[in-house]
């Protein structure tokens, strides 16, 4: 399958049907869809007023409460990114989706001579609770180690999760090593998790905490306001729920024909959105019914826009229709993506089209590797490069036993092999003695062979132990940088670092420049 990114940063014209707003890269695309959004209207005064409550309910800065301000007015625009509530901010792409949000909104204010400010959607109705109940930090030995919340979610939506007693994420942290400011990221911490109503709240507290001196707007769609706000396109997605599938399918199969790999997969009669219930269920229709996946008591139109219009809160959209509702409620000049969001955008602009909008741009976030002082200087006595991290050290590993190899170890074994050959063939001629002699030397040699092999095995096996050190500093590169054979950003959390180093690691991630869409590194 083709890459994606790859294709946007060097021949965007290939897929920019499927990007209707336009190249990333160009600044014309961002003059053009500010004219559009100029002629679009918002709630803003409502959408004004929540925030502003939920912020000062988070302790937000005055900056953060000037941007919410700023919404009110008309020629205001948005960057926005979003993700789900994972535990102290779930995995660094989170924090670099942040940061390319709040990069962007700055430049295109500078820019484009107006108001931008960034907004962080968190994904509190998701209820997939296998996608945020871990995640990784690495030990004093450098090893990733899970930190886990409990129970299993019981099928209902993050937002209405209980925060879990700080003692229990605490004795999960207890591994992480010693620094200057491991004692008051800790407490911070332990603060932030007290203060928390639920699992999107104990997220917004946190991620506001590390970009604090930036600001980000969060916004929470469980907000009961919000709810009220993006009812009617509720029922506007009710209402064309087939004619929405209908785009999907029409341009997911183009998205397939130009050699991609599609991320969205329906399996049919999709309305594209969930009822609370109050475990999260999707609707779908069927023989001209609707219908709650799992359960099989028919729903007309009117009944589910009378319960629409009495309770909003239950209603939520899924992947199809969350940037849907965005586009709805917010004047969003540029999304910020994660590659496979980007990949599901993609398949999306008929929907958008046959709603009445048109897709946002679509800017991917930024992508990094932390790298220790120790790892540089390891790579560089190494003579490895991040490439040769990524593919496997097991060939590393391998020459450095070997190079440690005083004794000639297969010189050893490769004589005694010899010499076993000639003994054996000197017993030849014991065959004439009696019949199965030949059959029963084979088997000999074979077991003796076998034997040769084994204590080979052991003996390199210990020349490994006698270079434990060496390979243990291999381990700990794999361990840091490609942590459970997956990139570094998708697996370890922010607070492996900044409990080394504090807020200044979150500064490292703010100076690194946006928009070239390659993987860059953060040399600690």
């Amino acid at each position: 399958m083709r890459d994606l990114m790859q294709t946007i940063a060097t021949c965007f014209e290939q897929v920019a049907l499927f990007f209707p707003s336009g190249d990333p890269k160009i600044q014309k695309s961002f003059e053009q869809r500010a004219v559009y959004l100029d002629s679009r209207d918002y709630s803003r005064e409502i959408l004004a007023d929540t925030l502003k409550e939920y912020h000062r309910n988070l302790g937000a800065n005055s900056e953060t409460l000037q941007m919410i301000e700023e919404l009110r007015q008309k020629e205001t625009l948005t960057v926005i990114t979003g993700q789900q509530a994972g535990i102290l901010t779930g995995p660094l792409y989170t924090l670099y989706k942040a940061m390319t949000t709040i990069q962007l909104a700055k430049e295109q204010r500078e820019k484009l001579g107006r108001p931008v400010v960034p907004v962080f959607w968190i994904a509190g109705e998701d209820h997939d609770w296998q996608e945020i109940r871990e995640t990784y930090i690495l030990n004093s030995e450098g090893k990733p180690i899970p930190c886990l919340l409990p129970g299993d979610g019981g099928g209902e939506s993050v937002g209405h999760q209980k925060v879990p007693d700080w003692e229990t994420i605490e004795a999960q942290l207890v591994e992480m090593p010693d620094s200057e400011f491991r004692s008051s990221v800790l407490k911070e911490c332990r603060q932030l998790t007290e203060q928390a109503e639920n699992l999107t709240h104990w997220f917004a507290l946190t991620l506001q905490w590390l970009v604090h001196k930036w600001g980000l707007i969060f916004f929470d769609p469980m907000i009961p306001e919000f709810k009220r706000l993006a009812a009617p396109m509720y029922e506007q997605i009710l209402k064309m729920h087939a004619d929405v599938r209908e785009a999907l399918a029409e341009r997911t199969n183009r998205w397939v024909e130009l050699g991609f790999n599609p991320q969205i997969q329906p399996t049919g009669g999709e309305v594209n959105l969930f009822l609370s219930v109050p475990e999260r269920r999707a609707i779908l229709y069927s023989a001209e019914s609707f219908y709650l996946r799992g359960q099989k008591e028919p729903m007309d139109l009117d009944s589910l826009n009378e319960l629409l219009a009495q309770a909003p809160e239950k209603f939520s959209p899924n992947v199809v229709t969350r940037p849907v509702i965005q586009e709805y409620l917010f004047p969003t000049l540029a999304y910020v993506p994660g590659p496979g969001e980007l990949n599901y955008w993609a398949q999306l602009g008929g929907v958008f089209a046959k709603l009445g909008f048109a897709m946002p741009i679509l800017f991917p976030r930024l992508s990094a590797v932390a790298l220790t002082a120790s790892w540089q200087k390891y790579l560089k006595k190494q003579g490895l490069t991040l490439a040769d991290v990524n593919h496997g050290l097991q060939e590393q590993r391998n020459r450095l036993v070997r190079e440690q190899d005083t004794l000639d170890i297969d010189d050893h074994f490769q004589r005694m092999r010899e010499q076993i050959a000639r003994g054996y063939a000197e017993l030849k001629p014991l065959q004439e003695v009696h019949a199965n002699v030949s059959d029963w030397l084979d088997r000999n040699e074979a077991k003796v062979k076998f034997q040769l092999d084994y204590l080979e095995r052991k003996v390199w096996q210990a020349q490994r132990k006698r270079c434990s050190d060496v390979l243990s500093r291999l381990q700990q590169l794999e361990d840091g940088i490609v942590p459970n054979h997956s990139r570094q950003e998708r697996v370890l959390n922010p607070f492996s670092f900044v409990m080394r180093y504090g807020l200044s690691f979150v500064d490292r991630v703010a100076e690194i420049p946006i928009g070239d869409f390659s993987e860059h590194q953060i040399l600690l």
